[in-house]
């Protein structure tokens, strides 16, 4: 509302289209102007649509936005109503709708509990627990927690759980790996499953080191747990990179390579999220002399009122921002989707509400027009952006990061992107303008997004979007990273405005 009044006062134009289908932001009413495109281009905006149509010989489409802050007025528009694949972009969405809904000190909770012999480990949603690098920014390690809940089970006595350790997960659903994910990257990282209990990214982390020569390699595994199987075959010594490799259905793990040094392999998706959460917990405890004594178990239904909590842990919302964000960490994204979801599904009057991404697409599609943008062409399939049926429009992307330049929680929003030469996925971009562009990338498979804030020489700031769409999957001056480069051209042509 802010935003929508500071448009009126100042009779500032966010209607105008370039080289769009003309249509109407009702967010920001003004007096019809004729769109940019259809206006003689000034020598920036001409330099600058050079810049993004440099390799139109490839095929490529590009979509693309700039207006100026705060009022909206539109610098620029080039193919801005068309639905493109935007990759990562996406996740602006899902970030800018978990912040408005609620807040940057909202806690996102995991619970320890005891219900007679039995001890429950209760989910809600929350994606980082024991993620590292949040815990590296506390100066914590990912198991930091389970040692404090071991600590607080002994603190009241217990030295030995005689029943079993049953996990509940139910606050989203089973669909746990999205069914529109490409197989080929289901045991990657970035395609960990999402579930309601999560812990270290959903990942085991291997480090290998050199043993005897000829011999294989040590190796320890974060966090330790029973129920994953790892297979070495490493060689110290011996040819070849270590690597690591996992079955396509089971947590069985292979390492194999030569190991000349110590060497950190790349994190690896677990199965089974909250069997996984509760095999770490088991394991801890037993190494502060704790021993569950029965199996682990998924709850059949919520323990509702008879259990007794022992401890909590609390992941604050502004933490998983910049990781979803300026990490472009999708199972953030994918966890927040859901999150969203189910409280959509409570505040509608849904009982025993599971998140799911269907009901967090609602929830986003709710929160886009409350902020007065064009949803119209606007399709949410994941939280990420991994699955290719996601499709999005410039002058939607521009709208939203307007409303959110607004907001009020505009600052924690900004500061969640990640900064030009500084830090985030354009932390090694755009060194020589350092610090004057904030945004979000995205990258798949015929992709290359950017999208966000940008400040000029003359101290102005804009708001923008650059998607291209059909880029050729070559290496090369006509390949992916070119087409990074030219979107950062577009930046510094920008800049110096």
């Amino acid at each position: 509302m802010r935003l929508q009044r500071l448009g009126i006062l100042l009779g500032l134009v966010a209607t105008v289209t370039g080289g769009c289908a003309r249509t109407v932001d009702k967010t920001y009413p003004g007096p019809q102007v004729a769109p940019a495109s259809r206006r003689a281009l000034s020598p920036d905006t001409a330099r600058l649509r050079e810049v993004l149509h440099r390799l139109d010989e490839t095929k490529a489409v590009v979509s693309a936005r700039v207006i100026e802050l705060p009022g909206g007025r539109e610098l620029y528009a080039d193919n801005c109503d068309s639905a493109v694949i935007p990759a990562s972009n996406l996740k602006l969405s899902v970030s800018a709708a978990v912040l408005d809904r609620f807040g940057p000190e909202h806690g996102l909770m995991t619970y320890l509990a005891i219900d007679g012999d039995d001890l429950w480990l209760i989910g809600t949603g929350d994606p980082a627990t024991g993620d590292p690098k949040i815990a590296e920014k506390h100066g914590e390690k990912p198991t930091t927690m389970l040692d404090r809940w071991a600590e607080a089970l002994r603190g009241r006595g217990v030295r030995g759980i005689k029943g079993n350790l049953y996990y509940d997960d139910h606050a989203f659903d089973d669909v746990r790996v999205h069914p529109t994910w490409s197989r080929s990257f289901l045991t990657d990282w970035y395609a960990a499953p999402v579930a309601g209990l999560n812990f270290n990214d959903n990942c085991i982390d291997v480090t290998v080191r050199p043993g005897g020569e000829g011999k294989p390699a040590a190796f320890e595994v974060v966090p330790p747990t029973e129920g994953v199987e790892i297979v070495n075959r490493t060689v110290t010594g011996g040819r070849g990179s270590p690597r690591i490799s996992r079955e396509a259905t089971a947590n069985v793990f292979t390492l194999s390579g030569g190991v000349a040094k110590e060497t950190k392999l790349e994190s690896k998706p677990v199965t089974d999220p909250g069997a996984f959460f509760a095999d770490a917990l088991r394991t801890n405890l037993k190494s502060h002399g704790i021993v569950v004594r029965g199996e682990i178990r998924r709850a059949e239904r919520p323990l509702g009122d008879r259990g007794n909590v022992i401890a909590s842990h609390a992941t604050v919302l502004s933490d998983v921002l910049w990781r979803i964000d300026k990490n472009s960490q999708n199972l953030f994204a994918e966890a927040m989707a859901k999150y969203l979801g189910r409280a959509y599904q409570v505040e509608h009057g849904e009982r025993d509400a599971r998140g799911s991404w269907e009901s967090g697409a609602r929830a986003i599609r709710e929160f886009l027009r409350r902020q007065g943008v064009d949803d119209s062409k606007f399709v949410f399939v994941d939280g990420s952006g991994l699955a290719r049926g996601n499709r999005v429009t410039t002058r939607g992307q521009t709208q939203l990061l307007l409303a959110m330049s607004g907001h009020r929680y505009a600052d924690v929003f900004r500061e969640s992107l990640g900064v030009s030469g500084v830090d985030g996925t354009i932390g090694k971009r755009m060194t020589d303008i350092a610090g004057r562009v904030h945004a979000k990338t995205g990258s798949i498979r015929g992709v290359r997004s950017l999208s966000g804030y940008l400040q000029t020489r003359g101290g102005r700031w804009l708001a923008f979007s650059i998607i291209y769409n059909d880029i050729p999957d070559e290496e090369g001056d006509t390949g992916p990273k070119a087409f990074e480069k030219l979107a950062d051209e577009a930046c510094r042509e920008m800049a110096g405005w």
